[in-house]
């Protein structure tokens, strides 16, 4: 048994696997391109993986839809996204060249098209569509990620790069997809690296997704866009609070007027654990985004997964107070959904996960009530020394007291969401096959007004 491969989270069979790409619905499924190498399990050769699912939940894994044109002097296919032109799949994805080790002059921003329903790609002969000569004497580097939305009739671009000591998002428009013009700084912090900015437009509000190199961490901006296409930011946040762990995102929409939202789950935390195979990455969940009345983030699991739950426990209505209880079902597949009623007495409680009988291993899924902050605690994760065992933290918002969880266990994947509009995710790497027990504490008094468990089966 491998203790460390999750089971309903989307994987390649082996080798290494990074950011989602051209993350898309077209008739009637769901596709899901993705950074691969499909040489060996760590970074190198970047290709385009390529996957669909009909539910989200179970995937079909099919030929590898970008390979890197070496005969053209391309060594690398880095990340991009789908479009719909006309009814022709049509990707853009930023191509890495002979002279990638200087980024002002080895990325270009290239287009490949389908005609066999996005199982073959041709390569347009016009490329590159956009070479970092549109942006005149404006010196550009690390220029990559394109995504793509349309507006009215307008084609809309943003792609990450630096300028100087700026980490930007850059802004584009096109009528035909072909022909681009550089517009703006859509948004710009300074002395960090930004990449993979994803756009979803609500009305006249705009959603920035983007990732930070420094920071390891996926981050969102809300506001409006000026006469001047730049990003006027009236609220900011995290979109995951995991660090060095959920990362590089990307966005589709479905036939249910839903806003999914991808990621990658890196094994940063796994070091150089020896036992854990010749694999490394994940893609997270789908998760589901909405801009709530009150101009809140709402962020989600798709109820889909409801398609694999298995066996089931719940207990409800009962209160805990200054004690530790076991849960019946356990297991290292498992969905927890629970809702707790916070008193006044009580400082923390929470869920310990992936437990071992004689507590050497536990990760804990911890709420200080007072400061409104929880974490995973992984101190005790993984008899292991070679793997990362610090505590991630976030901020969430309580409800009229009430404090709404819901857990997915993948094995060594651990996603927590928090009243729906907080997440967080982590690695963790216990080496004990019977860590797999499940437990809720708290220090005070808490009424646990429902606690439900189910174990989950494999996808595959």
């Amino acid at each position: 048994m491998d203790l460390h491969r999750p089971i309903y989270h989307f994987l390649p069979e082996k080798n290494w696997m990074n950011d989602p790409n051209g993350t898309i619905f077209y008739k009637g499924e769901h596709h899901l391109f993705y950074q691969y190498n499909p040489y060996g399990y760590k970074w190198d050769h970047m290709h385009w993986g390529h996957a669909k699912s009909k539910d989200l939940i179970h995937w079909e894994r099919l030929p590898i839809a970008l390979y890197p044109s070496n005969e053209l002097g391309e060594l690398h296919c880095f990340s991009g996204c789908c479009v719909l032109n006309e009814g022709e799949p049509t990707i853009f994805y930023t191509s890495i060249g002979e002279n990638e080790r200087n980024p002002a002059i080895g990325a270009q921003q290239w287009m490949a098209t389908s005609n066999d329903d996005m199982l073959t790609w041709q390569k347009h002969p016009g490329n590159p569509i956009l070479d970092i000569k549109c942006h005149g004497d404006m010196e550009i580097k690390e220029w990559r990620d394109p995504f793509i939305w349309k507006e009215n009739n307008t084609w809309f671009m943003v792609l990450a790069g630096t300028h100087g000591k700026e980490g930007c998002i850059l802004i584009y428009s096109s009528e035909d997809l072909m022909n681009w013009k550089y517009l703006n700084k859509f948004y710009k912090e300074d002395d960090v690296i930004l990449e993979c900015p994803n756009v979803v437009v609500f009305g006249k509000k705009y959603l920035l997704v983007y990732s930070v190199i420094e920071e390891q961490q996926v981050k969102y901006c809300l506001g409006t866009m000026q006469d001047d296409y730049t990003l006027h930011v009236e609220q900011k946040g995290c979109i995951d609070y995991g660090k060095k762990c959920y990362y590089a995102t990307n966005i589709s929409f479905d036939d249910k007027d839903r806003i999914l939202l991808w990621g990658w789950l890196n094994e940063s935390a796994r070091g150089e654990l020896p036992s854990a195979g010749e694999w490394s990455g994940i893609q997270s969940l789908p998760r589901i985004l909405e801009l709530k009345g009150d101009n809140a983030l709402g962020i989600k699991p798709i109820p889909e997964i409801k398609a694999i739950r298995g066996q089931h426990f719940n207990i409800s209505n009962i209160t805990l107070q200054k004690e530790t209880r076991d849960i019946s079902l356990s297991g290292k597949a498992i969905e927890i959904q629970a809702e707790f009623e916070n008193s006044e007495n009580v400082k923390d409680f929470g869920i310990k996960l992936l437990c071992s009988p004689d507590g050497r291993e536990e990760t804990v899924i911890n709420f200080n009530v007072p400061e409104k902050v929880f974490s995973i605690d992984r101190s005790k994760s993984s008899l292991s020394q070679q793997v990362s065992k610090d505590t991630q933290r976030g901020s969430y918002k309580e409800k009229n007291g009430i404090i709404k969880v819901h857990i997915l266990v993948d094995y060594s994947c651990i996603e927590v969401f928090v009243n729906d509009e907080a997440c967080m995710s982590a690695r963790v790497y216990p080496l004990l096959e019977e860590s797999n027990l499940v437990k809720i504490y708290s220090d005070g008094k808490i009424k646990v007004n429902q606690f439900d468990i189910w174990e989950l089966k494999s996808i595959w």
